[in-house]
């Protein structure tokens, strides 16, 4: 299954947060971390600091300072955040230092992400030592994992920005800058105009997931590198993607574009079934289409244009309008009728009329279109080149996060979540 956690989505969850209101932070999206199914969080409240403990161990004139102690990845109960100094680093990302202010804002997103699963009954939760999400993973492993992967991603983006000699302009970092000043408007009143108080009141709602501006801006650039950095490499929206790799990518995702004529046997308006007279005049105008068409068989050209002809006559399918030149889709975007019937025919096969829950339709199996939209995860914006190329730039970063070279400092890999985040999950 495709996996689509970049820099993107930091942006989105933190937009769709905020969206929710400030009584819940819960989100979801249609990426897919460990667990393998859609994300959703519900940011915890920061924990009060702790006191820090006066050192008079050494004399105000001493003449060598004792070495500060490497800190552990052992905090004391209920500590959260503050466990550790925001910029203590935990690792290094090819060489490149990681907070503990990071690891602790994607750590806390999918724990309470596992919160949300188990609140909406997805999944049980028998505590961080079970292994309720993936068998051979605990709960606490499924959200370290996951918390490292989704970190490492956007630190993929940056790597693979300054090898491709890609930064942000200064009118682009103004946006980012902008962008943080309208997500504190719309934190507050909404009414356009970003005031001291509403900064104040947005950091504060940040301090709740442990980020700060600066973490915040530095997300929002990893996004901005991303698209530019598919840009250098494939061009705008995919454009200097190669044919014969977007054919490939097609191929494998299953991809189809089919053209039909549909002949209704439910009522439009209600959904329900029609008389049975006139289902069975539906079954036999389709029937006699298809002994019209079927004249036109081997002749790929002249069948294409009698079938645009009578399906512009008789189809009752309402997307013709919006989809002139047919359907591009992945599986399972159409009934399963229609799907399995377009995949069976080869290009410019004519298939024989096939009911589904809708009526009857006579299929039409065309070329794929690189240059037209393709309907996956219930949208079709992209182009079928575009879709390509974005996922070779996923291919991409995840290449990279594979091959890096992580070090990890102190035990903070395997850091105990439940120490940090308590036993039990948090409440919404």
């Amino acid at each position: 299954m495709r996996t689509r956690l970049t820099a993107a989505l930091l942006c989105l969850i933190l937009a769709l947060s905020l969206l929710a209101g400030c009584g819940s932070n819960k989100i979801q999206t249609l990426d897919e971390p460990a667990a393998d199914t859609a994300e959703a969080t519900d940011a915890p409240e920061a924990a009060d600091a702790p006191e820090e403990a006066a050192d008079d161990s050494q004399p105000a004139e001493a003449a060598e300072p004792t070495e500060e102690p490497e800190p552990t990845a052992t905090p004391v109960p209920g500590l959260g955040p503050t466990a550790y100094e925001p910029d203590t680093v935990v690792a290094s990302f090819n060489g490149q230092d990681v907070t503990w202010r990071e690891y602790y804002y994607w750590l806390s997103y999918y724990v309470d992400y596992t919160a949300y699963l188990a609140s909406m009954g997805l999944m049980p939760f028998n505590g961080w030592d079970s292994e309720d999400v993936a068998p051979g993973n605990t709960n606490a492993d499924v959200v370290r994992l996951s918390a490292w992967s989704s970190m490492a991603q956007y630190l993929a983006i940056e790597e693979l920005a300054k090898e491709l000699d890609v930064s942000l302009t200064q009118e682009e970092q103004d946006e980012i800058s902008t962008t943080f000043e309208t997500a504190a408007d719309n934190y507050g009143d909404g009414d356009g105009e970003c005031t001291e108080n509403e900064l104040t009141a947005f950091q504060g709602y940040l301090d709740t997931l442990f980020m700060d501006r600066a973490l915040f801006e530095r997300m929002s650039g990893a996004d901005a590198l991303y698209g530019k950095c598919s840009e250098a490499l494939y061009g705008a929206q995919g454009a200097d993607y190669p044919d014969e790799d977007a054919l490939a990518f097609a191929e494998e995702e299953g991809d189809l574009r089919c053209k039909h004529i549909l002949l209704m046997t439910v009522d439009q308006a209600t959904s329900e079934p029609l008389p049975e007279d006139e289902q069975t005049a539906a079954k036999e105008k389709a029937d006699d289409l298809y002994e019209e068409l079927s004249a036109k068989a081997d002749d790929p050209e002249a069948l294409e244009a009698l079938f645009d002809e009578l399906m512009e006559e008789n189809t009752e399918d309402t997307g013709l309008a919006a989809y002139p030149d047919g359907y591009q889709f992945a599986p399972g975007t159409m009934v399963a009728e229609f799907s399995d019937t377009a995949a069976a025919l080869e290009e410019y096969g004519l298939s024989e009329p096939v009911q589904s829950s809708y009526g009857w339709h006579i299929i039409l199996r065309l070329p794929l279109d690189l240059d037209a939209p393709v309907m996956r995860n219930g949208t079709s914006a992209a182009t079928l080149r575009a879709d390509a190329a974005d996922q070779a730039m996923l291919d991409k970063i995840n290449e990279t996060v594979q091959a890096a070279q992580v070090e990890w400092k102190d035990d903070f890999e395997t850091v105990d979540i439940a120490e940090v985040f308590g036993e039990a999950l948090p409440q919404s």
